[in-house]
């Protein structure tokens, strides 16, 4: 009721039903992204978009940029152009190469690509030279992708990954699916609890980065419950 109200409201001052519309879906875009975050930023694309012609024009300058040609790489994985994110990554220095970060970043492609086992040994490699690394995402990555046909690995690697980041909502919630595909519906069901009491106490910022996954894991639980 209280939206046909604004609705008669904005069309009143409008006088135009479609700019009505409008207007109210801009309103309803700001409001979201100021206190829920369901809808992704219109911005945040441009910004990378912007960053990487940046760093593209300083590599035709320089080609032999090895800080940019990995930043260029990692801004590429961000969209999801992993093949020429990995064609970068491998023309790095073998210094670099061989890195924990940057071997991390390769076997992330290459799990994204289909390589799964070329990605597992990278990124497990990484793991052996610094297990903390990034707060232990690569465990959540590895976890995902092995998910459908190694589902036990993955459940450790989600264990493994909740001893170096506590405020993980999504790391929950995915060990729930695993839970529920092995038939442990009350475990399942627990760590969905746990997905929301984590969500619960997180700051703001971190919220909104794991709202859809407290949002996922109540619907299940919700869903369960009938």
């Amino acid at each position: 009721m209280s939206k046909f109200l604004l609705f008669y409201l904005v069309l009143m001052l409008t006088g135009n039903p479609i700019l009505a519309i409008l207007l109210l879906v801009v309103i309803f875009y700001a409001l979201d992204r100021r206190y829920v975050g369901l809808f992704p930023s219109v911005t945040k694309p441009f910004r990378r978009w912007m960053r990487i012609s940046h760093l593209q024009k300083q590599l035709s300058i320089n080609p032999h940029d090895s800080p940019a040609k990995y930043d260029l790489a990692q801004a590429l994985i961000q969209i999801r152009k992993f093949q020429s994110a990995l064609n970068l990554l491998q023309d790095l220095p073998s210094a670099m190469r061989e890195t924990a970060d940057v071997e991390y970043d390769t076997g992330l492609c290459q799990l994204s690509l289909g390589k799964v086992k070329d990605g597992e040994v990278l990124i497990l490699h990484a793991l052996s030279m610094d297990a903390r690394l990034r707060y232990g995402e690569p465990y959540l990555k590895l976890a995902t992708a092995l998910a459908p046909t190694a589902p036990e690995q993955a459940l450790q690697l989600l264990k493994e990954f909740q001893t170096h980041n506590l405020s993980s909502c999504e790391s929950y919630y995915r060990m729930a699916m695993l839970y529920r595909s092995f038939g442990n519906p009350a475990d399942a069901r627990e760590a969905w609890q746990q997905c929301l009491q984590t969500y619960r106490v997180l700051p703001k910022f971190r919220k909104r980065v794991e709202r859809r996954w407290a949002l996922l894991a109540r619907i299940q639980l919700l869903l369960g419950s009938r």
